[in-house]
């Protein structure tokens, strides 16, 4: 079996652990993939393989990294038959535009899988992929890159000029009403993307706020203050755009007053939605690595939460801030909804739910973590 994806970013974690694998393709899979199978099925040599770990007796072989691919001239996918009845947030595709990322969050592997170089594809290529998808029956396309703001920033930060054009391209195939672009950074909302966004897409963003308390953005590696989120938010609805935010609680390290400030900065913002997730530990990232080298004890997924709603519900610390921060979110939008006792039902099924997966993978790290260190 050939395995692929983020996960071998440490590919001794794979091969280490799962003895059904027989290679690993590492990074980027097009075309380490096609020359792994083709040296299988030449039975070569595989350290001739750029790209790509396996196992030689009980040691992990890794190959010379490959090389990040062009984005330019790439194949055009195949195109499932039931294309038109996928939803992912609403869009029936998602299409790549770009590669990289310029960001440095801990939690995140894209820059770690992709680099920070920024690699865009042409804006006629997208179209014509965008048109494939159309004849196949998919109309709400979404485009994705990580951060579509950093759409052709070769240099800079970002380069309204080029989104802008993307956009438009693909608007006057789609319509507005079925393009969305969500994925913004805060730091990279300028006034231009924003209008850009508002006037041909459907008009909603989505921002990695994480948290309202400075100390744990700096911590996360951030890169912006929550004045910039404020400002972004603010500057997106002026323009009529909808923002949406998403929201990392436990992350290691937050304090109950951490978490307060992340409350207040719910309340404060006028979003239209929110996603709250419990710190996970992506292999690969600097948070997987703290928290491989945490106790459980100072894990606060695996610390009971001693307030009388932690009793009540029989929540960890964690599940309970995720918990309180979907709630608050949810009544602090800037639609107001209707109380429904079923709605916070949900919210308290979400939250154990991430608990148990989330505290699932963190004993999976930390015994991969373990087990990494002690061979080496």
């Amino acid at each position: 079996m050939i395995v692929g994806g983020p996960v071998t970013q440490i590919p001794e974690l794979v091969l280490s652990n799962m003895d059904f694998v027989d290679a690993v393709v590492v990074g980027e899979g097009e075309e380490s993939t096609v020359d792994l199978v083709e040296a299988l099925m030449r039975s070569s040599d595989l350290d001739s393989v750029d790209g790509i770990a396996f196992r030689d007796g009980e040691l992990v072989v890794k190959t010379r990294p490959r090389e990040p691919i062009d984005m330019e001239h790439r194949p055009m996918p195949k195109i499932p038959s039931d294309i038109a009845e996928q939803s992912v947030r609403g869009a029936h595709v998602y299409i790549e535009v770009l590669r990289g990322c310029k960001g440095s969050c801990t939690f995140c592997q894209v820059p770690r899988l992709f680099g920070k170089k920024i690699r865009s594809r042409p804006i006629d290529e997208v179209v014509e992929e965008v048109k494939m998808f159309r004849k196949k029956g998919a109309h709400r396309i979404a485009i994705s890159g990580g951060t579509t703001s950093f759409y052709k920033c070769d240099g800079g930060w970002v380069n309204e000029d080029e989104l802008c054009k993307l956009l438009k391209s693909i608007s006057e195939v789609v319509g507005p009403r079925n393009l969305s672009a969500p994925d913004i950074r805060v730091d990279a909302a300028s006034d231009g993307v924003l209008q850009a966004i508002a006037k041909y897409t459907i008009g909603w963003v989505f921002f990695g706020i994480e948290s309202g308390s400075q100390r744990m953005l700096d911590k996360m590696l951030k890169g912006f203050k929550t004045s910039d989120v404020e400002d972004a938010v603010y500057r997106a609805k002026r323009v009529g755009v909808k923002p949406a935010g998403s929201f990392i609680v436990a992350y290691p390290g937050e304090s109950e007053e951490d978490f307060e400030e992340t409350i207040n900065l719910v309340r404060e913002l006028p979003l239209m939605d929110h996603f709250v997730s419990i710190a996970e530990p992506i292999p690969g990232t600097p948070l997987a690595e703290e928290i491989a080298n945490m106790g459980l004890d100072e894990n606060p997924l695996f610390k009971e939460d001693e307030s009388s709603l932690g009793k009540l519900y029989n929540l960890s610390i964690a599940e309970s801030r995720a918990y309180r921060l979907m709630v608050e979110g949810y009544y602090s939008r800037s639609l107001v909804p209707i109380g429904d006792d079923q709605v916070l039902k949900l919210f308290l099924k979400e939250a154990k739910k991430q608990g148990e997966d989330i505290r699932l993978c963190t004993k999976l790290v930390k015994e991969l973590y373990s087990k990494l260190n002690t061979s080496k």
